[in-house]
C-alpha cells in the first residue's frame, strides 16, 4: 500500500501488550488527549487460522465483531467493512456478530471504543483454543492462503475509507436569520407530516459527486435500500413513514469513492417538554408531553 498515495493517513501498528492489560489503551490515549482525527480502526486478532481445535474448517468466512447499540459508530464502520470487503475479495465472506467481542473475550479496539473512536475486531471463526497463549502458537499452526485472502479484505476497506470523502455532517446549525444557532435535525417528517424529509451539512471535499441515502428496516442488520440523491444538501422522500426505517446518508467522490454512513441517531435522554393536549375523556382534559 505504500506504493500508492491517499487523501487520508492510514497508520499500521501493533501492540506487544495486549495480553497484559490491553496495552493498547496508551495509545488510544494518546490519540484522544492530542485530538486525532481517527475514523476507523481495524483491529485484527487471531486471523491466522482456518481449522478449529475441534476440527471445523472455515476457510470462505471472516468474522467482524462491533459493540452496540445498532448505529454505533462500530457498527457503522463494520456495516462498510461488510460492503467493501466482500466487493473486492468477492471469494470471501463476512459475517457480522452483533457484540463487542467473543464470549467473555477482549482485544485493543476496546481501549479506543472507549476512547470514542469507531473501531472493530476481525477474527477467524475457527479458533484452536489448544494453541492460544502457549509455546504452540507457532506459524506452522496457521493457514497463509486463509491469512492471505485476510490481508486483502483489510487492504480493501482500508483503501476505500483512505481515498473517500468523510462521511456527511449532521443535525445541522442554522447560520442566519433569526434561527441562527438553531440545530435542524437530520430526519424529520417535514411540513405535511406524512414525508421523510433528511438534512445534512456540505462537504468540502475537492471532488465530491454528491451523496446517497441508504435505508433498512428496524429488524434488519445490514442497509437494504440506497437512492442516489446528487449534490444536494436535503431530500424529501414523500409519504413516506420514518417510524419503522432506519436512515443514513453518505457522501461520495467523483471517483466512486464512498464515505462511510452517518446513520440518523435517536436522541440520548431526549427532554419531552412541548406540551400537547389529547381528547377529553373524562370529566377533564389531559395534557402529555411531546
Amino acid at each position: 500500500m505504500s506504493q500508492h498515495q491517499y487523501a487520508k493517513t492510514i497508520i499500521f501498528i501493533a501492540f506487544a501488550g495486549e495480553e497484559v492489560g490491553l496495552d493498547g489503551k496508551a495509545y488510544a490515549a494518546m490519540a484522544k488527549q492530542k485530538k486525532m482525527q481517527i475514523e476507523a480502526v481495524l483491529n485484527n486478532d487471531i486471523i491466522g487460522s482456518d481449522v478449529s481445535g475441534n476440527g471445523r474448517t472455515a476457510n470462505g468466512v471472516l468474522r467482524v465483531f462491533a459493540a452496540g447499540p445498532e448505529d454505533s459508530p462500530a457498527r457503522t464502520l463494520q456495516r462498510y467493512a461488510k460492503q467493501f470487503a466482500e466487493r473486492y475479495v468477492p471469494s470471501m465472506q463476512v459475517e457480522m456478530v452483533f457484540r463487542g467481542d467473543r464470549f467473555q473475550r477482549g482485544g485493543d479496539r476496546t481501549s479506543f471504543i472507549t476512547q470514542g473512536y469507531a473501531a472493530v475486531r476481525f477474527t477467524t471463526p475457527t479458533e484452536n483454543f489448544a494453541n492460544q497463549h502457549t509455546a504452540t502458537d507457532t506459524f506452522d499452526h496457521t493457514s497463509a492462503p486463509y491469512t492471505t485472502r485476510v490481508a486483502r479484505m483489510n487492504a480493501a476497506v482500508l483503501a476505500s475509507l483512505a481515498l473517500a470523502p468523510p462521511p456527511p455532517a449532521t443535525n445541522v446549525e442554522i447560520m442566519s436569520g433569526e434561527r441562527k444557532g438553531d440545530r435542524v435535525p437530520m430526519l424529520t417528517r417535514g411540513k405535511s407530516g406524512y414525508d421523510a424529509v433528511m438534512r445534512w451539512v456540505e462537504d468540502k471535499w475537492p471532488n465530491l459527486a454528491g451523496y446517497s441515502i441508504v435505508m433498512r428496516a428496524t429488524t434488519a442488520p445490514d442497509w437494504e435500500r440506497e437512492i442516489w440523491v446528487g449534490n444536494v444538501t436535503s431530500y424529501t422522500m414523500p409519504d413516506l413513514s420514518i417510524d419503522d426505517i432506519v436512515f443514513g446518508v453518505s457522501a461520495v467522490d467523483k471517483d466512486g469513492n464512498q464515505s462511510l454512513v452517518a446513520p440518523y441517531l435517536e436522541p440520548v435522554n431526549q427532554r419531552l417538554t412541548t406540551p400537547v393536549t389529547l381528547p377529553v375523556t373524562g370529566p377533564a382534559s389531559q395534557t402529555a408531553a411531546k
